[in-house]
């Protein structure tokens, strides 16, 4: 019909995903923040220079996460952290040396 115009109902909005890994300025380590506007799952792994999982956590279903991971325990050397969630990748690469971790 002219003059008639579709319209859209129930339109979802696109899946928005930020993830973030940034240092600690206070300690060795790293912190994760994922901020999304749809649930889903996260997983975040650490890998040593070899590619060895030393980290494997899958955190719930939630719309927002936030995690810190301290890395003094580790030995001098470089890692790997990995975040994937709702399909969108983040990869970071890490040194830990003399009681700092900097990324690479």
């Amino acid at each position: 019909m002219p003059g008639v115009q579709a319209k859209t109902i129930n339109s979802i909005p696109p899946a928005k995903i930020v993830i973030n890994i940034s240092s600690l300025p206070s300690n060795v380590g790293v912190g994760v923040n994922i901020e999304k506007n749809t649930a889903g799952k996260a997983v975040i792994m650490i890998f040593d220079e070899y590619g060895n999982v030393l980290l494997k956590q899958v955190l719930p279903t939630g719309k927002g996460v936030e995690k810190d991971y301290i890395l003094n325990k580790l030995d001098n050397g470089e890692y790997t952290i990995h975040v994937t969630s709702n399909k969108k990748e983040m990869e970071k690469d890490i040194r830990v040396f003399d009681g700092q971790c900097t990324f690479r």
